[in-house]
């Protein structure tokens, strides 16, 4: 890498941003925006030069757009970087090591809500586009920074989320994009996949996301009176009847190249899987009661479905008039918000209603096999020589699923090589390593100046 960032000034930019509290609602008269706009002015004072040089556009509420225009000279398709300004509840404060929202660096650290995800994505961002701006550099085509205020919840109150606002903006402009970069993905250790090299991850695809409701309505009653087979009793039953048939595996390609890449580094931990991941296909007999004991590798391989609420009467001495699960599913490439109801409709008896609360369909799939990924391998690979590139889907969701109409390489891919032990996403002592905040920034000032110059 050309340029290296002072980690102690990336740190202290991400504690800034993390110091507000800009947690996001599925309601959004119940989002406190001051704080989001406060946290705009902070950006303004903290990067001069992108605010002087790159046009700013308000999307919805608090959605940010930044367009920096290019001299047109490579006659190259626009760029798109992405992050997301809000952030989960921190929950309780006392069992966080320090203050969810002090911002505080320690221990090699920057320790708050949103410091990984994904304030440490838009720092980056904004620190190589400073960085760009202050040594002169004009880029010979577009740039565009995409920063959503509701990705957590998906959405406003029901309306569509600040990214796909951001999304149908643009293609309301005709602006077409050679590459988009969400948080996700990226270079990592590859102990989290089972390997000892470094893995080079490139998201092509994200699951998709569905709640649906299963609900049995009764007369109710006093407790002291029941009936038999009661409301509560038929979602028992339905609760059995869910856990009993699980969607089937199957193979897609994303998910078959992913493993069959991976297997001959798989082997001395994992040698029986390692021999059979080698031949998906051809082994799948042996494999699926491997992958059906395996909670990551069945996560890959099927539509997941997890009973994660449930409800009841009020009070102990009341019948339910209605009783209801949600059953939270993570749909694979193939299946649709239609087809995961209709199996429902299929292993459930009559009596009970079905209902999707909030749901959207699996992403498209990137292509893989293109010039713009392998920049990001190349770059990568400056890094880490002997690491090794695998396309990836991710059961998770991200802004990047609404910008598949503007580009045919969405992919969710992080600047950052973490190697340190960050963690705490979605819970408490959520980190992010200094050292790990430096590299962003370097990655995509090397992504720029390459991409313009090929």
């Amino acid at each position: 890498m050309a340029h290296k960032f002072d980690p102690e000034i990336c740190a202290k930019h991400l504690s800034g941003v993390v110091q507000f509290p800009t947690v996001s609602d599925h309601d959004e008269a119940n989002m406190d925006f001051d704080v989001f706009f406060g946290m705009h002015r902070y950006l303004e004072e903290t990067y001069p030069l992108v605010h002087k040089h790159l046009k700013k556009e308000v999307v919805g509420t608090a959605g940010l757009l930044y367009h920096w225009q290019g001299t047109g000279e490579s006659g190259k398709l626009p760029l798109m970087f992405m992050a997301h300004q809000d952030v989960v509840p921190e929950g309780d404060h006392s069992k966080w090591k320090y203050p969810p929202y002090a911002g505080t660096i320690a221990e090699g650290y920057i320790w708050g809500r949103g410091a990984s995800d994904c304030k440490s994505h838009l720092i980056a961002q904004m620190e190589a586009v400073e960085y760009l701006l202050s040594i002169g550099y004009q880029p010979s085509f577009d740039i565009y920074l995409a920063y959503g205020y509701n990705e957590e919840v998906g959405s406003g109150k029901g309306e569509a989320s600040c990214a796909q606002m951001i999304s149908r903006l643009l293609e309301s402009r005709g602006v077409r994009f050679e590459g988009i970069l969400d948080e996700g993905g990226g270079l990592r250790a590859g102990k989290n996949v089972g390997v000892d090299v470094p893995v080079c991850m490139v998201i092509v695809a994200e699951k998709g996301y569905a709640d649906y409701e299963i609900s049995r309505k009764d007369p109710g009653g006093h407790s002291s009176k029941p009936g038999k087979e009661g409301a509560m009793y038929h979602i028992a039953k339905a609760i059995m009847d869910i856990e009993e048939n699980p969607f089937p595996y199957r193979i897609t390609e994303t998910v078959k190249t992913r493993y069959e890449t991976l297997a001959p580094y798989m082997k001395e931990k994992k040698p029986e899987l390692a021999e059979l991941m080698t031949d998906i296909e051809g082994n799948w007999d042996k494999l699926v009661p491997m992958i059906d004991a395996d909670r990551d590798l069945a996560s890959m391989f099927h539509t997941t479905m997890a009973i994660t609420m449930a409800s009841g009467s009020m009070q102990a001495n009341i019948l339910p008039e209605k009783a209801s699960i949600v059953v939270n599913c993570r749909l694979l490439e193939g299946d649709t918000l239609e087809t995961v109801e209709q199996h429902f409709k299929n292993i459930l008896p009559e009596g009970l209603e079905v209902k999707l609360l909030q749901g959207n369909n699996p992403s498209p799939v990137s292509e893989y096999k293109c010039a713009f990924k392998d920049l990001l391998v190349e770059i990568s690979g400056d890094r880490e020589a002997e690491m090794i590139a695998i396309p990836d889907i991710t059961v998770g969701g991200t802004d990047a699923k609404f910008m598949y109409n503007l580009s045919d390489h969405v992919y969710r891919f992080s600047s950052f090589y973490k190697r340190s032990n960050a963690g705490g996403v979605h819970s408490v002592n959520e980190t992010m390593g200094v050292e790990d905040l430096a590299s962003g920034p370097e990655f995509y000032v090397e992504l720029v100046k390459r991409y313009g110059e090929r």
